[in-house]
């Protein structure tokens, strides 16, 4: 029975209440129960909803017929913390298979690299970074944008162990680029309209009549048909420096590098340093007093079939029989013949008697 405290002392309460002080278990209970219910009955009520809904695939086996779509089990909080905790290491398994591909992909890119650069002894970041940038553009088919980069890592001097390389790339893809059925910065597409001969285009771009041609897989002039496209040089202009003494020769193309050439140049009193330029181009005979088979001048000095003529201009004195022309005997490049002028490899000077044409400038410098 409660006591209450009164006038006269602790004296018993007779009045009967409800005993509110015992309800603190009930109330405790509640949430035990709570949560018994959702360990034992899930996390969820009901049935599992399908996540895509309107996903084709399941739309097609839920309209199948003769098939019954399985009853999806019901989910327990067991399941959940395991499913959720699976999810985790999914995701950071998923981490490290990103990571440990994007590692491979670099390491590719790196094994591809040097399998086409020449070793470098120091090599900076941003070489580096350059060439992995080329790698990817050549493996996308991007050639003007490799030849850029080529172009950029042509003037860095931390690039000067791998120069030569640099230089040949440079004329790899310069020839395949305005030799090709491909748009490059130096060509326009021109259609052929009534009244169009060769002789007049070669004159309106500036181009030769031989890259006309063989830019556009050409034959001969009278194939040409009034609305066929063709690839044309927007005048070009082109200019070839020839150094003696190194034995090189560097053609550039609206006054950037585009190829080096082998050549050898003959005595310095045949060859003096000058500006010269092109005055003529011809195709002459293999010069052999005794036979004139061309398998016969593969072992000989001769000049080659193709000519091209310069002429000094300004204060250099002009020198008679000055010339480009070719030899079939490509190992004498590194040697001087009295009867030499300026000779090229063979393919060197049909591919320069392809570019430039009558007007072109010619420096030969020591």
């Amino acid at each position: 029975m409660p006591l209450q405290r009164g006038s006269f002392g602790i004296e018993f309460d007779e009045r009967q209440g409800f005993p509110y002080g015992k309800l603190w278990w009930a109330v405790l209970l509640i949430p035990v129960v709570a949560l018994t219910a959702l360990f034992f009955r899930g996390c969820r009520g009901g049935e599992a909803q399908t996540p895509f809904p309107d996903d084709p695939l399941t739309l097609e086996r839920r309209d199948a017929p003769g098939q019954k779509e399985p009853r999806a089990p019901r989910p327990s909080i067991f399941r959940h913390f395991a499913q959720t905790r699976g999810l985790v290491a999914s995701a950071e398994g998923g981490t490290k298979t990103q990571a440990a591909a994007a590692e491979a992909k670099e390491d590719k890119a790196a094994a591809a690299l040097d399998a086409r650069v020449p070793p470098i002894q120091k090599q900076s970041p941003e070489v580096r970074q350059l060439l992995q940038q080329i790698v990817a553009r050549e493996a996308e088919d991007d050639l003007v944008g490799a030849r850029s980069l080529y172009r950029i890592l042509l003037v860095r001097k931390d690039a000067e162990e791998i120069r030569a390389f640099v230089e040949r790339k440079i004329g790899e893809l310069g020839t395949a680029l305005i030799l090709s059925d491909r748009p490059s910065p130096e060509k326009v597409k021109h259609r052929i309209a009534e009244g169009d001969l060769i002789g007049k285009l070669t004159k309106k771009y500036g181009n030769t009549q031989d890259y006309v041609l063989k830019a556009n897989g050409i034959e001969k002039p009278e194939s040409l048909r009034i609305g066929r496209e063709l690839w044309v040089l927007k005048n070009p202009v082109f200019e070839l420096t020839v150094f003696k003494k190194s034995g090189s020769a560097v053609l550039t193309l609206n006054g950037l590098f585009f190829k080096r050439y082998p050549v050898k140049a003959g005595k310095p009193e045949n060859v003096p340093s000058g500006v010269y330029a092109v005055s003529g181009r011809s195709k002459r005979p293999v010069d052999l007093t005794d036979e004139s088979d061309e398998s016969a001048a593969k072992t000989r000095t001769a000049p080659g079939r193709l000519w091209i003529s310069l002429t000094a201009t300004g204060t250099t004195p002009e020198v008679r029989g000055l010339g480009l022309h070719g030899t079939w005997n490509e190992p004498t490049l590194g040697r001087e013949v009295d009867a030499a002028r300026l000779r090229f490899g063979q393919t060197d000077i049909m591919e320069l008697y392809v570019f430039v044409p009558v007007g072109t400038v010619v420096n030969i410098t020591e």
